[in-house]
């Protein structure tokens, strides 16, 4: 289910906030320069801001609005910069935004069928021991990528929030998805230095092709 519009609302004038920090790749000779933050629109609801802007950056409207909304209530009760940018660059890289392999996002944010283990497993490994009996991914032999945002069963029970209070997180929404890997991504740290940038993004896959991937899509979305 969608985020509360009451709670959406308050959040257009804060999406300014969470802007992307930038990040160095040690094993990269070049040097990955900061995006220019975003100067946002003032605006009466984060519906309108998505719809405004989900064509110029190319990103699913319903996917857009997930973005923000995690990257804003982050900031809120973390004091956490994500920026909806690097949510969305992970999106797109993970499963373009929910629509890999002709999915769909329904209104109340769910994908039209399971996305599973369309991403390498976490660490880059080609194989993780299973950890849920199957109970979120569905394979009780290994762990494997689920969702919208591609997370490992143990992420999700460590972390999985909902984005609508007194609902279950389901791995299958793009609210819940987003809103639990602004949560993961917190969790490594300061994410307003190079480093700390590079680390959180590592939590989903430390290869360096992956993170100059999710980079240079996430400075596309600050422009």
């Amino acid at each position: 289910m969608a985020p509360s519009r009451s709670f959406v609302g308050r959040g257009v004038a804060a999406l300014g906030v969470g802007f992307l920090a930038f990040t160095t790749l040690s094993s990269c000779a070049d040097r990955l320069e900061p995006p220019v933050p975003e100067q946002h629109a003032q605006v009466d609801t984060m519906k309108q801001w998505a719809t405004e802007r989900a064509k110029p950056y190319r990103i699913p409207e319903r996917a857009l609005q997930a973005y923000a909304y995690a990257a804003y209530n982050v900031e809120q009760a973390q004091g956490c910069a994500v920026g909806w940018q690097t949510l969305a660059a992970l999106g797109d890289v993970l499963t373009q935004h929910g629509q890999i392999n002709s999915t769909t996002i329904d209104e109340d944010g769910v994908t039209s069928k399971p996305i599973r283990a369309v991403a390498p497993a976490a660490g880059g490994k080609k194989s993780v021991p299973d950890t849920d009996g199957g109970d979120i991914d569905g394979d009780s032999t290994k762990d494997i990528p689920v969702g919208p945002m591609q997370l490992m069963p143990s992420r999700w029970e460590q972390y999985g929030t909902a984005a609508e209070p007194g609902n279950a997180p389901n791995p299958d929404n793009i609210d819940d998805a987003a809103l639990t890997t602004a949560k993961i991504t917190c969790s490594a740290g300061d994410l307003t230095s190079p480093e700390g940038w590079t680390t959180a993004v590592s939590e989903f896959n430390p290869s360096p092709v992956f993170l100059k991937a999710v980079h240079k899509k996430a400075k596309e979305y600050s422009r």
